[in-house]
């Protein structure tokens, strides 16, 4: 996951069709009887084309959460950051959720299927386990659920979101080690502890499956291979300080590595992370 701007929101949810949406929901909640009920209407605002293609330019093509290409052999699922109909507490399905964020533009991300329902999935370690946010958005106390429109601003989620937090603060990747850890995704330590916010959207995300991991280790073997080159050519100039050719061969490997390894990539926040800590090792700083 990295950080991400709020992309422009499509037409179709200032439409008049969103809006009688909008305030179907808000008239059924208003009943007190209806507070702790499923809503038995549906939800249509967040599933307008214009939703889909809007995210699907967003990102790319890309998960939210897990930044892998899914455009090739699924389509943009609409994940609600906060759920819309109901919420998983304690490992039970409990409306309403937050209908009124239903076709709320910060709340819709773009989500591959496995970070975003729940499927048997293999580890790094332990048996198979079933994984994936569906319905899930764990707060450090029930006490501050938002069961209003406003009072979400009062919660803590310790789930991160790529338009409001910095990823990075609280994600780490595993590289340079040579082993099966490579690819592997850990909460950073912030301030001699262990991101809470970090560990909790590695498992809820499942973001430590065995596929994804070799997906990254893969995408790290290439990326360790050009980074190398700048590392043996910055040697080979440094051998002949007045040879432009070897310090234009050392150029060029830098330039290289930036046009390979672009934003628009996957796994964006590894690479980052990992060509900033080796050019930090490779030239100081």
């Amino acid at each position: 996951m990295r950080r991400m701007p709020i992309p422009q929101p499509p037409a179709s949810l200032s439409s008049a069709a969103a809006q009688r949406e909008r305030t179907r929901l808000a008239t059924f909640y208003a009943d007190p009887a209806n507070e702790s009920a499923r809503y038995p209407g549906t939800f249509n605002a967040y599933r307008h084309e214009q939703v889909r293609q809007a995210l699907k330019a967003a990102f790319g093509g890309r998960c939210a959460y897990c930044e892998t290409f899914y455009d090739a052999t699924q389509p943009t699922a609409v994940e609600h950051f906060r759920p819309k109909g109901e919420v998983t507490i304690a490992g039970q399905r409990t409306p309403p959720g937050y209908w009124w964020l239903a076709s709320k533009w910060e709340n819709l991300l773009p989500s591959c299927t496995d970070c975003n329902s729940p499927r048997k999935q293999d580890f790094p370690a332990g048996l198979p386990a079933t994984a994936g946010k569906a319905n899930a958005f764990p707060l450090p106390t029930e006490k501050r659920r938002a069961h209003h429109d406003g009072e979400e601003k009062n919660e803590r989620p310790l789930l991160l979101h790529p338009y409001f937090d910095d990823p990075e603060e609280h994600l780490e990747f595993v590289w340079g080690t040579g082993t099966v850890d490579d690819g592997q995704i850990r909460p950073r330590q912030v301030h001699g502890r262990e991101s809470v916010r970090g560990r909790t959207t590695i498992e809820v995300c499942a973001l430590q499956r065995l596929g994804l991991v070799a997906n990254r280790r893969r995408h790290l073997i290439k990326l360790i291979a050009f980074l190398e080159v700048v590392a043996q050519r910055k040697a080979e100039a440094a051998k002949a300080p007045g040879d432009p050719d070897a310090r234009k061969a050392f150029e060029d490997a830098v330039v290289a590595v930036r046009e390979t390894f672009t934003d628009d990539d996957e796994y964006v926040a590894m690479t980052h992370q990992v060509i900033k800590a080796y050019f930090a090792r490779l030239f100081g700083g």
